[in-house]
């Protein structure tokens, strides 16, 4: 199939050059598009040209010599025959197919289109012109009015034609009426034809003029200085002809004619109108300023800039009446507090009412703090509000914010509302717009009064505190911070240390707010006497009336806690992966108090702690108070990987060194502990890690390899499986097959496509059953799911395993286990990922047949199923050996097939990284069984489309083991399936002391 592939792969690449040698025969030869057609008449024309003209020649110098007696008739005779030549072979351009409206506009264009033709049956025509003119009759004269012309820049050739389409304008000086439009070919005579006489054609068309007038204009009756109109019209073509592009422009008049001193508003631009439509438009319209109040009337003029020749110039304008008037912005209903503060803010409130006979536009009001009530330039300018349009009468109601600033003086003031505080609002009445309001801004005064805080604190502990910020000041204090520093003085000064800070809400005068807080002292802090002082306004945010009572100091003295472990209790020995029983107690036996902290418990082989003591747990422990304690009783685990022998538990109180201590230098206890390696089979591992470098070597009769470098990064699974110390040793898998029985297998990701099994007695696509094994084109593999040859992976499971099998070893993605193995693609779950009992049995027997030598089952049930196990018992009968996974249901023992190990094949669980036992890993159970254990999770590993990722389950640490399996197998052929049983169970992590 892969030659077959390869084969196709060639044929295609031929197809696309055929393919291409057929297009450009076409292009030359045969292409229907017009400018290859007349390239290839042209060197038709140009080679026939070439033979005539020569074979001219000759009959002339054959008729000379057969006269020579007669020289005049001779000259005759050539003469004729070279005229006769030259007539033949020159061009004759003519026009055909000429379409053009009937009807165009005076001003406006016409889209004609035409085609040239070389009815000469000799040479080409070159470079030349399409000329148009319109005329009274079919004749070109002087008379006529030349319009356009179109440029021909690529040859004709004879019998050929050129398309055009093109736009002609007509001026505006053409009279309406009745014409013909020329079309001449050759339009400036460049080329010399056979016949001169037949370059035009004429096409009747009538000449009109637009008409454009203004109907339906609607507008308000009353307009206001710097305010705007929203008018509506349409300007409708009255005309025969078309109205091109136009303006209709807007006027203030005191009569209905359009004059020289009459005011110019605005324009609107306009697309073309045909004759007999019209167009309707909204348009706004502003009023300036200095438009003095009136009556008027509004000019709408069509086509206002005289662009259009119309039949009727005198019908343009249409006169609405309109008055223009102003308004009057006024301040009404004004509130604000007689009192603020200095560094604060007033809420106020107003209306801003429009009396005017006018509309007021955008505006704003202006607020302003004035020792009068007469605005000048040496007023405060505090704030503005922006406000929408007021129409007359009407009026806006707003409440405001404003901010009095720290650099205000305390006095007696008013607040100046000013309307129309920029001026933008023309009105009739100017001299009004200001209201003020009596104010007094007064200042804060902000205190601390009633502080309670612990009289002693501890270094990196917290305090608990408590007090009030009063305002005794006559003005209201708006946001603000407290302060809290250590001082070894009741004065605040640059050298104090800053603690920490609250955040206030305004406080009215003569109001408080009360608080609690937590303060924390730094770990960085010596012991000592100390003040804590409290700073109101700790930020100076609030001007005051005194900034000098802002602190209060309370004395504090800052100590240091002191654990140590005391009491320790732990059993004198453990096995390895059982449980011991802790207890012990934390005091603190220090001045100072202790925040949480967590106690750690390490396994050492003296009584100092150091870097590879091995950490058993960290507990925490709540706080402490100087001269308390914490009790703490719980069991450990001890880790299976921990060697047998004399250890001493240490008990290290602040473990995580969190406690700032009067004494680090006593933490630590040591309490000896022997520890026993429980070698053989458990009931929650089984057998232990699976160790290829001990289980290959122990197949070939030698002591376990040596170690290697690790790969590190996402292979660490090969590393704890120790399966580059196999491949250093020459083992990778080459010449064993693994079939991964499952949801089928991406065969054409780049990191498995080289090690896929394939079926060489099969002959791919024929139909056939070519080996006789009972499955038709079965290349790679078969699927007893769909009972078809589509083994591929719609699922991604079964891409994974495979990978972590067999990964290509290339530098990118994942290394398998056995790099150089095969895998034999059988598909036994569908892509939802389950399947029948039936197909999982067949596909056993089907993998064992046809040439395997290990099967992957990353896969399982609750329920026994006498099919599988007859199953796995054949495939162990024919030396392939079964490696199922345990199950992800965190169980006591093993789901099926993984049971049916107690009697053929290995089954296998799950371990994490860490060599710990994975959460959902079913165990081995109290029955012994070959059980091993392998990485099974976060393993990385391929995924269908060239992709890779991460997956938990039992269902990745079977591979490991069938890839181990793979370099048993590869370095010692012919093990059975006892043996390999028997090596791989003596040889795993619980078998070794």
């Amino acid at each position: 199939m892969l030659f077959t592939r390869e084969r196709n792969s060639n044929n295609q690449n031929i197809g696309i050059e055929t393919s291409n040698l057929s297009l450009k025969v076409a292009d030359i030869f045969d292409n229907s598009n017009n400018y290859f057609s007349s390239n290839v008449s042209g060197i038709n024309s140009f080679r026939a040209s070439d033979r005539s003209s020569y074979t001219t020649d000759q009959t002339y110098k054959d008729l000379a010599k057969s006269s020579e007696n007669n020289k005049n008739t001779t000259q005759a005779i050539s003469l004729v025959t070279s005229s006769a030549v030259v007539a033949a072979i020159q061009p004759d351009l003519i026009i055909q197919n000429a379409i053009n409206p009937s009807v165009g506009s005076v001003g406006g264009s016409l889209e004609v289109s035409y085609q040239v033709k070389n009815q000469g049956t000799g040479s080409s025509a070159s470079y030349h012109q399409t000329k148009f003119y319109l005329s009274t009759n079919t004749t070109l004269s002087n008379d006529d009015t030349y319009l356009d012309s179109d440029y021909f820049f690529s040859s004709i050739a004879a019998g050929a034609y050129s398309a055009s389409t093109t736009t002609l304008n007509i001026g505006n000086s053409i009279a309406a009426g009745n014409y013909y439009l020329l079309y001449q070919a050759d339009g400036n005579n460049n080329i010399a034809e056979s016949n001169e006489s037949n370059n035009i054609v004429a096409k009747a068309i009538a000449i009109k003029k637009a008409d454009l007038i203004i109907q339906n204009a609607i507008n308000p009756t009353v307009g206001s200085v710097g305010g705007s109109l929203e008018v509506s019209y349409q300007v409708k073509n009255q005309g025969a002809g078309s109205a091109g592009y136009h303006q209709t422009k807007f006027y203030l008049s005191t009569n209905t004619t359009l004059s020289n001193d009459d005011i110019y508003l605005d324009s609107d631009y306009l697309s073309p109108i045909v004759a007999g439509a019209y167009d309707a438009v909204t348009s706004t319209i502003n009023i300036s300023n200095s438009i003095a109040i009136s009556n008027y009337y509004l000019l709408y003029q069509a086509d206002g800039n005289n662009n259009i020749a119309e039949s009727n110039e005198s019908n343009n304008i249409v006169a609405k009446a309109i008055a223009i008037k102003k308004a009057d912005l006024i301040i009404q209903n004004a509130i604000n507090p007689t009192v603020g503060s200095v560094g604060g803010s007033l809420e106020v409130s107003y209306q801003v009412k429009n009396q005017g006979a006018g509309s007021a536009g955008y505006h704003q009001t202006k607020f302003y703090l004035s020792t009068n009530t007469t605005l000048s330039n040496d007023d405060i300018y505090l704030d503005s509000d922006y406000l929408s349009p007021i129409v007359a009468g009407a009026y806006d109601a707003v409440t405001s914010t404003i901010n009095i600033s720290n650099s205000i003086a305390i006095s007696n003031y008013y607040l100046l509302y000013q309307a129309d505080g920029n001026n933008n609002i023309a009105e009739s009445n100017e001299s009004n717009n200001i209201v003020a309001k009596a104010i007094a801004i007064k200042k804060a005064d902000l205190i601390i009064q009633n502080a309670i805080n612990p009289t002693v604190g501890s270094v990196g502990g917290s305090l608990e505190v408590s007090y009030q910020v009063k305002n005794q000041g006559a003005g209201s204090a708006g946001y603000n911070q407290t302060k809290f520093y250590l001082s070894t003085n009741t004065t605040l000064s640059s050298d104090d240390t800053y603690l920490g800070y609250d955040f206030f809400s305004p406080i009215a005068a003569g109001a408080y707010s009360a608080i609690t807080s937590t303060i924390n002292i730094s770990n960085s802090i010596a012991t000592g006497n100390y003040y804590l002082l409290y700073q109101a306004d700790g930020n100076n945010d609030i001007a005051e009336s005194n900034e000098t009572n802002n602190i209060v100091a309370k004395a504090i003295s800052i100590k240091k806690a002191d654990l140590i472990i005391q009491n320790a209790v732990n059993s004198t020995s453990g096995l390895t992966g059982g449980n011991i029983q802790i207890s012990y107690q934390v005091k603190n036996q220090g001045a100072g108090n202790a925040g949480y902290s967590y106690t750690k418990l390490y396994l050492s082989k003296d009584q100092i702690l150091t870097n590879e003591d091995i950490l058993l747990n960290s507990e925490y422990t709540s706080s402490i108070a100087s001269g308390s304690y914490s009790s703490e009783t719980f069991s450990i685990q001890i880790s299976k990987t921990i060697a047998g022998g004399s250890y001493y538990i240490l008990y290290q109180a602040d473990g995580s060194n969190n406690i700032a201590e009067s004494n680090e230098t006593n933490n630590i206890v040591a309490k000896a502990i022997t520890i026993i390696k429980n070698v053989g089979y458990d009931s929650t591992d089984g057998y232990g890690l699976i160790n290829a470098a001990a289980a290959v070597a122990k197949a070939l009769g030698q002591t376990t390899f040596a170690d290697v470098p690790n790969l590190g990064g996402n292979d660490w699974g090969a590393d704890l499986v120790k399966a580059p110390e196999v491949w250093a040793k020459g083992y990778t898998g080459k010449g064993i097959v693994v079939a991964v029985l499952d949801t089928g297998v991406d065969r054409n990701h780049s990191d498995l496509s080289n090690n896929i099994w394939k079926n060489t007695k099969e002959i791919a696509g024929n139909g056939k059953d070519d080996d006789g094994n009972g499955y038709i084109d079965d290349v790679y593999g078969w699927n007893f799911d769909s009972n078809n040859n589509n083994t591929l992976d719609g699922n991604s499971h079964g891409t994974h395993v495979a990978g972590t099998i067999a990964g290509v070893k290339n530098g990118v993605g994942v290394t398998g286990i056995a790099y150089d193995a095969k895998i034999m693609p059988v598909k036994v779950l569908g892509d939802s990922g389950s399947g029948e009992d039936s197909g999982v049995a067949k596909g056993i027997r089907y993998a064992v047949d046809n040439g395997a030598n290990v099967i992957n089952l990353s896969l399982g049930g609750d329920e026994p199923n006498s099919e599988i196990a007859s199953a796995v018992q054949y495939a162990a009968s024919k030396g392939v050996i079964v490696v199922m996974a345990a199950g992800n249901s965190s169980g006591s023992e093993p789901i099926y097939p993984a049971r049916y190990a107690k009697n053929w094949g290995l089954a296998v669980g799950a371990i994490d990284k860490y060599q710990e036992m994975a959460y959902f890993s079913n165990e081995a159970g109290a029955t012994t069984l070959p059980y091993v254990t392998a990485p099974g999770v976060d393993i990385y590993s391929t995924l269908p489309g060239n992709s890779y990722g991460f997956k938990d389950g039992t269902s990745m640490a079977t591979p490991h083991v069938a890839g181990v399996i793979a370099l048993m197998l590869s370095a010692k052929k012919g093990l059975t399936d006892a043996q390999v049983r028997q090596i791989v169970t003596t040889t795993a992590g619980n078998s070794l002391a």
